[in-house]
C-alpha cells in the first residue's frame, strides 16, 4: 500500500508550564463566578472564556436600532485536561442580532457536549507545576513581588479651641509579601460554594 502523506505532531511550546497553569486558574473563575456560569459543572475541573463580536456604530444606527444589549454572534470556548471545545452561535445574516437568552446558548451547548464526553471519563484537575505556590484562592510565582494591597481606615480625633471634631483618614496602602504558607486565611472571591476535586494528575 502506498503512503500518500505522513503526518507528525511534535508540537511546539506556546508558553511556560507555570504561565499555562496560572492562565487556567484565572479562566476557571469564568465558569464559577463569571460570564460562563452556564457551562459550570461542579464535578468537572475546566476553564473557559465567553466572547462576542460587535456591531459598528453605523450598523447600530441604520439597521439594529435598539438600545438593548445585542451582538452579531456569541461564543464559548472551554477545555478540560482531555478535551477542548469551541461553540459559536449566530445567524447567517449578520444583521440579525443575538439578544436576551441567546447569549446563553453557546455555554449551554458546550456544557451538554462536555458533560456527555466526560461523564464516564473524569480527566481530573491540573497539577500545579514547580515554581508556583497557592495562597488561599490565589496562585503566586515563587520569588515574585506581591502587589497585594490592603486598605485600612482609621479614625483620628483633633481638638480645636472649644470644639472637638472627628475625621476619617485613610492610611497609605500596606503592601504585604505573601509567605510560602500554603493555607492562610484570605477572602474567597468564588461565589460558588462547591469546589473542584483535588488535583489528580498532570496534563
Amino acid at each position: 500500500m502506498e503512503v500518500l502523506k505522513e503526518f507528525s505532531n511534535p508540537g511546539s511550546r506556546a508558553m511556560k508550564e507555570t504561565t499555562a497553569y496560572m492562565m487556567t486558574e484565572m479562566m476557571k473563575t469564568v465558569l464559577t463566578s463569571g460570564t460562563g456560569r452556564g457551562a459550570y459543572m461542579s464535578w468537572l475541573p475546566q476553564a473557559g472564556k465567553t466572547g462576542t463580536s460587535n456591531y459598528t456604530d453605523e450598523e447600530m444606527e441604520n439597521y439594529i436600532k435598539t438600545s438593548q444589549l445585542v451582538a452579531p454572534d456569541e461564543m464559548f470556548v472551554g477545555y478540560t485536561r482531555k478535551y477542548s471545545m469551541a461553540v459559536w452561535t449566530g445567524y447567517s445574516n449578520r444583521l440579525t442580532p443575538v439578544i436576551g437568552d441567546g447569549f446563553r446558548v453557546a455555554a449551554n451547548i458546550y456544557r451538554s457536549m462536555m458533560e456527555y464526553l466526560s461523564e464516564n471519563d473524569h480527566p481530573g484537575d491540573w497539577t500545579m507545576p514547580e515554581g508556583l505556590y497557592r495562597r488561599g484562592e490565589y496562585v503566586f510565582k515563587n520569588g515574585a513581588r506581591s502587589n497585594w494591597v490592603t486598605q485600612t481606615t482609621q479614625t483620628t480625633t483633633t481638638t480645636e479651641t472649644s470644639s472637638t471634631t472627628s475625621e476619617n483618614t485613610t492610611s497609605l496602602p500596606e503592601i504585604t509579601n505573601p509567605s510560602t504558607d500554603q493555607n492562610p486565611t484570605n477572602p474567597n472571591l468564588n461565589q460558588n460554594p462547591q469546589q473542584n476535586p483535588a488535583p489528580q494528575g498532570q496534563q
